[in-house]
């Protein structure tokens, strides 16, 4: 699957705030703004507008809504996913600058200008609001691979992009004993049982991964699956991991949904658990994790993790 992580660099032009987790933030600009650069018909819904079969818009921010290949497939996840600005800081200042990264899945990765574009359009408007109530503004400076530019701020212009190929993760045939420090660097959120779930056995975080390998897959219009004898040792492995120290926590917090008109109270896990036993076995499952998040509402950057291995 092609893959691209991509840095931009944005510039305050007037003051701004920030909510306490900006990737809401960022997301819903996005929406708008790619909305509002590619809309032909000013339709309520794309399901109600007859160019939603090519349109650019829901093709990468309601990707959720359209299945992948024919017939019944799996119901294909945002094609992307943004990580917020680590710092947490609320308050900008006109020329202060701030950074996030967004990362590209599948045919995503050639639509790099359209986020671009998005994202300046964002800017120009005033997107992030200053304490008086006016929209703050800023420009997109720069946009960086790997800490190197592609983007010239200048001309508009976007420098050709080496994108990755980011492979489906496999088991390792190993016994090794062993442990690893997974940190939830976002809220990790996810049902189980129809429940927000309020702790993370390694069953559960298996089967979170396990299921965002079937989504990403879509992207691709493959399936992603295991042959029964490769799931009975994934399983068999699984139930010999187990939790020796845990210090998650529930954070709750909220966000205004333009679209809905609603606020939404939304939360999950964060902080840090060790998980211990033939750990080896999951190491391509447990690093495809950290780079692509995994629960609900990655697209926001949620259910974005960290891995520290450790041998006893």
């Amino acid at each position: 699957m092609k893959y691209a992580s991509v840095k931009f660099v944005c510039q305050m032009q007037t003051a701004g705030n920030f909510p306490a987790y900006a990737g809401s933030m960022l997301r819903g600009m996005l929406g708008s703004s790619l909305r509002r650069a590619v809309c032909m018909t000013q339709k309520a819904e794309c399901s109600q507008c007859m160019l939603s079969a090519t349109c650019v818009f829901p093709r990468l921010f309601v990707a959720a809504a359209t299945p992948a290949g024919d017939g019944m497939a799996p119901m294909t996840p945002p094609p992307f996913c943004i990580e917020p600005p680590r710092d947490k800081k609320c308050r900008y200042l006109p020329g202060e600058r701030f950074a996030f990264t967004l990362k590209l899945f599948s045919f995503a990765v050639e639509y790099l200008p359209y986020f671009v574009h998005a994202f300046s359009l964002a800017g120009q408007r005033g997107r992030v609001r200053d304490v008086e109530g006016r929209q703050g503004q800023f420009h997109v400076v720069d946009v960086l691979q790997n800490d190197i530019s592609v983007y010239d701020a200048q001309a508009e212009r976007l420098h050709a992009l080496s994108p990755e190929s980011l492979d489906f993760p496999a088991l390792r045939p190993t016994a090794e004993n062993g442990f690893f420090d997974l940190f939830l660097l976002t809220p990790l959120r996810f049902k189980q049982k129809n429940h927000l779930a309020a702790a993370l056995p390694f069953s559960q975080l298996l089967h979170l991964i396990l299921r965002r390998s079937k989504g990403l897959s879509a992207l691709e219009k493959t399936i992603f699956h295991l042959p029964g004898e490769e799931f009975s040792f994934m399983k068999r492995a699984a139930e010999c991991i187990h939790i020796a120290e845990n210090f998650l926590t529930w954070q709750d917090w909220t966000r205004y949904s333009g679209r809905q008109n609603t606020v939404m109270k939304l939360g999950g896990l964060v902080g840090r658990i060790r998980y211990a036993g033939p750990v080896s076995v999951f190491s391509e499952y447990l690093d495809f994790a950290c780079r692509v998040h995994i629960g609900k509402q990655t697209s926001f950057g949620l259910g974005h993790l960290a891995v520290q291995h450790g041998m006893p």
